[in-house]
């Protein structure tokens, strides 16, 4: 698609911008023209995840197709791709390309801004899942998809030695430097199939859900965001106990009913209320009328997993900290506990690995007993 002038272009532009400020959005509208030529629509994903791949031209799964852009530096002259052997090398930066099969048409706006927007989720939903299924730290950007024309690059200009100070990156945790190493079986019978899953499930707000869950999972993975990692960890098990517990079925879930929750709240003020025991009686009719998130969560788990091992893995404090991942989680978000606090925080690092791990066990059997948590909402 081309433009006559730069009012044009103009046009074009704010056609989009006058439905939608995503700025997502707003970029791959700006590439209608080349997505509608190719029906294809790029997107990149970087981080910590080495795919050595045998697919000269990448995979292909209905309308997703993916390559590795890993460069293997051996054996080929230091001046051959530096730049990726330095993003690799020193960064630990890897990356893999791939596009979505989209139908958009440059000279409707509102249809295609709906096109981009699906397009956009499955980009997270596949970049997600690959950070909960490898356990990477990983993000995505947009990117142009089409041919190149590749030179060859020319000999190095000479250059005298010389001297100067510079800043040499150290290692900050193990974690920022450890590398996942993929392969093609990897893709094709570990990321495909959950993708599959996912797409599959019947109920399309379990599937919403559990994508959101998934999301914020891979957030705590980026590796750089310090403690938000352990509060996104455990955002990703509280959402699910939130959002199943009123659902279900009350006697599933030993959930009081409105008329229960009301007969024991009186029977309570019955037995009278004095300057002395007030507080105590708000608190516990309080209690009653909103149950904690505890509550919620572990009624939730009993339907899918071993209540008694979830509650030790979730409540109960570890001997190393002396706290519980729920005891954790209320220190950040009440401020007791933040970066600064170097040896406080240094001394639960582990805690982060137990969160990563309840949390994606939690993710999974929610995943599998979807069926039965679908025949036990009301």
């Amino acid at each position: 698609m081309t433009y006559d002038d730069l009012g044009e272009f103009a046009r074009h532009i704010m056609s989009m911008r006058q439905l939608t400020s995503v700025e997502l959005v707003n970029t791959y509208w700006q590439q209608v023209g080349q997505i509608a030529k190719t029906g294809r629509i790029g997107f990149i994903i970087r981080g910590n995840m080495s795919w050595k791949s045998k697919q000269q031209y990448g995979i292909i799964s209905d309308d997703l197709w993916l390559k590795t852009n890993r460069f293997d530096p051996i054996g080929k002259h230091i001046a051959t791709n530096s730049l990726r052997t330095h993003l690799q090398w020193s960064m630990n930066l890897y990356e893999i390309w791939g596009t979505l099969n989209i139908d958009i048409d440059p000279n409707d706006a509102q249809v295609s801004k709906s096109a981009i927007e699906c397009a956009i989720e499955k980009i997270s939903s596949v970049t997600n899942a690959m950070s909960i299924l490898f356990g990477v730290s990983l993000r995505w950007i947009p990117a142009s998809y089409g041919i190149v024309r590749h030179m060859s690059p020319s000999s190095p200009p000479k250059r005298e030695e010389y001297e100067s100070w510079d800043c040499i990156p150290l290692q900050i945790s193990q974690d920022e430097h450890s590398t996942r190493i993929l392969t093609d079986e990897s893709i094709l019978h570990e990321l495909i199939p959950l993708l599959h899953i996912l797409e599959d499930l019947p109920n399309t707000n379990i599937r919403q859900i559990l994508l959101t869950a998934i999301d914020w999972h891979a957030s705590a993975n980026r590796f750089l965001s310090g403690l938000n990692r352990f509060t996104n960890y455990w955002s990703s098990i509280e959402l699910l106990g939130n959002y199943f517990y009123p659902l279900l079925q009350a006697d599933i879930v030993q959930r009081n009913t409105k008329s229960q929750k009301r007969d024991k709240i009186l029977t309570i003020i019955k037995k009278g209320v004095t300057l002395r025991n007030c507080m105590k009686i708000i608190q516990e009719c309080n209690g009653i009328r909103d149950p904690s998130a505890k509550i919620k969560i572990l009624s939730f788990l009993g339907i899918i997993a071993n209540r008694e091992r979830m509650h030790k893995a979730l409540f109960k404090p570890d001997e190393k900290s002396g706290k519980s991942l729920y005891d954790i989680r209320n220190d950040i978000a009440h401020g007791n506990m933040s970066e600064r606090d170097f040896e406080k925080v240094e001394s639960m690092r582990h805690c982060i690995n137990d969160a990563r791990s309840i949390s994606r066990e939690i993710i999974f059997k929610t995943i599998n007993k979807a069926d039965r948590l679908e025949k036990y909402m009301m």
